[in-house]
């Protein structure tokens, strides 16, 4: 079995899922792991898919005939076991340019990976400020200090005005 990335982008409406799910179907392929949004007013997925090697060309034939969506493909090798440990990071407060930079230099100096993120703006509930919300799961190294980087992480809250909040797994 081979593994696929598959990721598409178009302007949203429904049966989008629909239709590449049954493309994927139809080739033998089999979705192991998805992510899927709309941004702005554009869908957007990424997929993992696993499928066998003879139906590959004619899958991504027909994916490329999908006129209305942007659609990328790269092959992959299967899945590798996190090394160290996880950790989940939540973050909220007010809204401002860099956070998500900031955070993911700090983590990149301490060689920590980001496994998955999520981020979203919302509105505080009664004076409708922008508040920006990130939930991340890291990995980080094994025998790391989580003190060390839970202390660091709020002196780097306290500098961008926001609460980040560190959970280990």
């Amino acid at each position: 079995m081979k593994n696929l990335i598959i990721s598409a982008i178009g302007s949203d409406h429904t049966g989008i899922v629909s239709k590449l799910s049954g493309i994927i179907n139809t080739h033998g392929g089999n979705i192991e792991e998805s992510r899927m949004t709309i941004l702005g007013a554009d869908f957007v997925v990424i997929m993992l898919v696993s499928l066998d090697e003879k139906w590959k060309e004619s899958l991504l034939v027909t994916l490329q005939s999908i006129k209305e969506l942007v659609i990328n493909t790269k092959n992959t090798t299967s899945k590798s076991l996190m090394k160290g440990d996880r950790c989940n990071i939540e973050l909220n407060g007010a809204d401002n340019e860099g956070i998500i930079n900031v955070l993911a230099n700090y983590l990149a100096e301490k060689s920590m990976n980001i496994h998955d993120m999520d981020t979203h703006v919302s509105n505080a509930p009664i004076t409708g400020t922008p508040l920006f919300n990130l939930k991340a799961i890291i990995e980080i190294p094994q025998n790391y200090d989580i003190m060390e980087m839970k202390t660091d992480l709020n002196k780097i809250g306290k500098k961008l005005g926001v609460e980040i909040n560190v959970y280990h797994l």
